[in-house]
């Protein structure tokens, strides 16, 4: 069954990583082609049937929201149901797993910004600032060097957590009940503390509590997992995404205080994206060409959320792309837009993954593979 949960949980990234991007990118075409900043509206307020389907694209934010619960998931199987992580090699692996990548894009930034005569004041302190992560715990989105670095912050302060809530669970016994006793505790304080600290709410805690439940309570649930069909899983994804999109614009920091409607549909969209992570980790998908290249995607999805938007603003900034387009139909310059965004990310994300990522992979395989060779 391993090899089918690995298939199912790169799909899932593949699917996070694709609507990551499509977020992104449509955000580009509602500056261009409709002068609106898709950003600010709900998609009721849509002009155009047209618009509505560009907004409703927008509007599926949810691929970073699925990053957290795979994580969730995933590391938390780890640390409190086979126990085996440490805590040394546990932080050196997410270090080397995710800082990297991160560095050299924040490098690759800056740099932008320099030859753009943009290079903000103090750049040191302020590279410094965003490669540690502290700007967080800022309350405005002007001292991120890359904007996307704003969810490595998130997960960050997830992975320096898991180690003590598996610590507590231990301490209160071990049990699957004081496990999930645990996690409910340190995830509400966790809401609480976000709450009053970031701008961004307390709705990423849902995420990462709700895949750490998952992760505890998988065997509680697997008969009600197996027994729910597709189908009726993926309608509730969707439902979820676009009753709160029709209604609400989407981002966060544009809420009103207290527990608003991003809060509601964070906790809704938690509960489905562990459905769907629990549903993909035991479900066999075959091998054909689309599974092929959905676990391709998954595979190289890090690289890609790191780079696709700095391709996406050195063509707008340095070339005036899309801009340069106009003088091609509406449907042939959108396309051709979206199909140089795509291209170039890709040849950029392999060549990051290629440079980065595969080494990461081969000295994290020789631990497993010495320890197979002792067997034999």
């Amino acid at each position: 069954m391993t090899g089918a949960r690995q298939t199912g949980l790169d799909l899932l990234r593949a699917l996070a990583i694709v609507l990551t991007c499509a977020m992104h990118f449509v955000w580009a075409i509602g500056a261009w082609r409709y002068e609106r900043n898709f950003e600010v509206f709900p998609i009721s307020a849509a002009r155009s049937v047209d618009e509505a389907a560009w907004m409703w694209l927008y509007h599926s934010q949810h691929g970073v929201y699925l990053f957290f619960v795979l994580s969730g998931y995933l590391l938390s199987k780890r640390w409190l149901v086979e126990k085996k992580a440490t805590l040394g090699r546990y932080l050196i692996d997410r270090a080397w797993r995710t800082l990297p990548g991160a560095w050299l894009a924040l490098l690759v930034a800056l740099g932008l910004l320099a030859a753009a005569g943009k290079i903000p004041n103090n750049a040191v302190l302020f590279l410094l600032e965003n490669a540690l992560f502290l700007n967080w715990f800022r309350t405005d989105d002007l001292h991120h060097l890359l904007i996307i670095t704003w969810s490595l912050q998130a997960e960050w302060l997830f992975y320096l957590a898991l180690p003590i809530v598996a610590w507590c669970a231990q301490r209160a016994g071990g049990a699957p009940r004081a496990q999930v006793a645990t996690v409910l505790l340190f995830g509400a304080a966790a809401i609480v503390l976000f709450k009053l600290t970031s701008t961004r709410g307390a709705a990423y805690a849902f995420f990462f509590t709700t895949g750490a439940l998952s992760a505890v309570m998988q065997d509680q649930w697997r008969g009600f997992v197996r027994a729910a069909p597709w189908w009726a899983i993926i309608a509730a994804y969707v439902g979820i995404n676009g009753l709160y999109a029709w209604s609400t614009a989407t981002a966060a920091r544009l809420q009103a205080p207290g527990f608003n409607a991003f809060e509601w549909h964070a906790v809704a969209f938690a509960v489905i994206a562990s459905l769907m992570a629990l549903k993909a980790a035991e479900h066999a998908f075959g091998n054909g060409w689309m599974v092929r290249l959905g676990q391709h995607i998954g595979r190289i999805s890090y690289s890609i959320y790191l780079w696709h938007l700095l391709v996406m603003l050195t063509l707008m900034q340095w070339f005036g792309l899309p801009s340069r387009l106009d003088f091609l139909p509406d449907g042939l310059a959108v396309a051709a837009f979206l199909s140089l965004l795509i291209g170039v990310t890709w040849v950029v994300s392999l060549l990051s993954f290629a440079l980065i990522e595969r080494p990461y992979f081969a000295r994290r395989n020789v631990p497993a593979a010495h320890a197979l060779k002792s067997k034999d």
